[in-house]
């Protein structure tokens, strides 16, 4: 398994971090490297010299508070050296002339700033520069390519042409006492410049995004999120089988993987694939099925297949139609219940196949129940439960009924004797945006929220928690976050796995919300 851990010592961290996300962030649960490293790692480090958001490479953390001095020391000693690589779509007007390298030094932070650039490689229009500086603690190389005339393509506060990645990119760090750190370039560097087909260069950049950071906690996670591609897909991996749905009517299943096969292609030379399968999603499942038009290439899918995670195997079926058993897009949720279950009472509302579940009791839970409508998912949960051995303890019960008139009897029982009410320390809501509640009752998310929100703030105990989440994508974002601010003290919404990042112009994938009373 390849690891985005470059370097490790007592002393120091250096990792490759991706495009599109922050070196840590300032609030609690947005997406950072820092955080990554803290939520699945358990460590405790300190930012040396960051990389912003849309640059990716070597980025170094020291591990003691000592190193963190040690590290402003270098800085103001100029004693580290740091190599950029970036793609311009303008010449430096020099080159023309034969010239390929030249300095520009300019005030940045009340200090004079020294910036080395050389001309590497050019095509297709595309420009490849390389920049070595001495202060790596201000980031003066995109300041320093605009004065130069060749501002970095997707840096648009500095002239660059507008593109789906900034693409500037840390491959080189000398840093005393730690050797020398080199990176490969970004694929999406080399596709520009020879002139790659937008395909790769697109699926590229979502690798791009990702690296190897979902596979330090799991062997299944999503590669394509809808959106990252012209082509309306999404593209998971489970172990080593692909899962891909299509959302176009337009063009066949057998059409639209002949139009994916250079990007499969290419993905398969960055993880194991045996096989996949395609379908494509109907538009309005009211009128046909909810999955039709398959095709499936390479090995057989093994009817189950597992997926681990946080070191918990959840069972995965690839050929049901509606749902292969996982949310891949909880997948840092669950760490945070395995973090906070210990010796709680929990209860898992719309438990589906009981991943909250199982990572509640791998947390330590004094007692777990999954309630679900469904028996056939709960009867899945109770597998999952099997196989990771946490079935022989009986601290996980599962009910089969409707959440809401489960939530409506817990209430009466408080209300009806306060005193002996066993109240719950942790409560996971998860609800599906709409679903068929029996005897012709429907349930809408939008519709039952507030009623959600209320009832299980009043059964929770005095230190409670509460994990809501949905996947209205069309719903109203302040509705949700405000009915929920009406009933806890402390409502904080969390940022997704890195795997599903929110593009431009698009609506939250999902949204998740960590609720204190």
């Amino acid at each position: 398994m390849s690891s985005p851990i470059i370097f490790e010592n007592d002393d120091w961290l250096v990792v490759d971090k991706p495009t599109d996300i922050a070196t840590y962030a300032t609030e609690y649960g947005k997406r950072g490297v820092q955080d990554l490293l803290v939520l699945h790692e358990g460590l405790q480090i300190y930012v040396c010299s960051r990389l912003d958001k849309g640059t990716s490479g070597v980025l170094l953390f020291a591990k003691t508070k000592a190193g963190s001095g040690a590290a402003q020391r270098v800085h103001e000693g100029d004693l580290a050296t740091k190599t950029y690589s970036f793609i311009s779509t303008k010449r430096y007007k020099a080159c023309t002339d034969g010239q390929t390298t030249w300095n520009v030094t300019a005030p940045l932070a009340g200090k004079e700033c020294f910036t080395e650039f050389s001309l590497v490689s050019h095509g297709n229009g595309y420009y490849h520069y390389d920049a070595t500086i001495k202060r790596g603690r201000y980031h003066q190389i995109r300041q320093h390519a605009s004065l130069s005339g060749i501002p970095i393509l997707g840096d648009t506060a500095y002239g660059g042409a507008s593109f789906s990645r900034l693409c500037l990119h840390c491959g080189r760090l000398e840093w005393p006492d730690i050797p020398k750190i080199e990176i490969s370039l970004p694929d999406s560097f080399s596709f520009l410049v020879g002139g790659a087909e937008k395909l790769l260069i697109d699926g590229a950049i979502a690798w791009e995004r990702r690296g190897a950071w979902p596979q330090l906690v799991s062997n299944s996670w999503r590669l394509i999120q809808r959106g990252e591609l012209e082509l309306p897909v999404s593209i998971d991996i489970y172990d080593t089988y692909l899962s891909i749905t299509g959302f176009s009517d337009s063009v066949d299943s057998h059409g639209l993987k002949e139009r994916l096969q250079p990007l499969l292609d290419y993905y398969a030379e960055k993880v194991s694939i045996r096989g996949g399968l395609l379908r494509q999603h109907a538009q309005n499942p009211h009128q046909k099925k909810l999955i039709h038009d398959l095709v499936s290439w390479g090995a057989p899918v093994d009817e189950t297949i597992l997926a681990e995670e946080h070191g918990l195997t959840y069972q995965v079926n690839l050929n049901d139609s509606q749902h292969v058993g996982l949310f891949l897009d909880q997948r840092d949720s669950r760490k945070r219940v395995i973090d906070v279950a210990d010796s709680r009472r929990v209860a898992n509302l719309f438990s589906f196949t009981c991943s909250f579940s199982a990572a509640a009791l791998q947390g330590g839970a004094e007692v777990v129940f999954s309630v679900d409508l469904a028996g056939s998912t709960l009867g899945r949960g109770k597998e999952n439960f099997a196989i990771n051995g946490l079935d022989a303890s009986g601290r996980g019960k599962f009910i089969k009924e409707d959440v809401c008139k489960w939530l409506a009897r817990q209430e009466r029982k408080k209300n009806k004797n306060p005193e002996e009410f066993a109240f719950w320390d942790l409560i996971i809501c998860d609800p599906p945006v709409f679903a068929s509640a029996g005897k012709g009752r429907s349930f809408h998310v939008e519709k039952e929220w507030p009623e959600l929100a209320r009832q299980i703030r009043a059964i929770l105990s005095p230190e409670g928690i509460a994990l809501f989440a949905n996947n209205h994508r069309s719903g109203n974002a302040s509705f949700y976050l405000g009915e929920l601010e009406k009933y806890f003290s402390t409502v904080t919404q969390l940022s997704p796995p890195l795997d599903f990042p929110r593009l431009p112009g698009a609506p939250e994938h999902v949204r998740i919300y960590w609720c204190k009373v």
